[in-house]
């Protein structure tokens, strides 16, 4: 991981990791997105929109992650300080 990551963000995306193949058998969740902060799974939203819509006001920027739930190979990241920059 590059270094525009934070501390948290990396133990973020590091729960994320741990829990893919779990959640990505469960159809409830596959193509979800995930909000995740502080290592829990926060929230599930059909569309990245929603996602950040509900994550920024509750979250503050750079104190969430939010990634879609499919296999490992097709994963985004999607880092929330570029976002902002948009």
């Amino acid at each position: 991981m590059g270094d525009f990551w934070t501390e948290k963000q990396k133990k973020d995306i590091a729960f994320f990791n741990e829990n893919l193949d779990s959640w990505a058998e469960n159809s409830l969740y596959r193509r979800k997105y995930v909000v995740i902060s502080g290592m829990e799974l926060k929230a599930l939203h059909d569309t990245f929109e929603a996602a950040l819509e509900a994550a920024a006001p509750a979250y503050g920027n750079g104190n969430y992650i939010i990634q879609q739930i499919l296999p490992e190979d097709d994963t985004v990241n999607f880092l929330s300080p570029a976002l902002a920059l948009a």
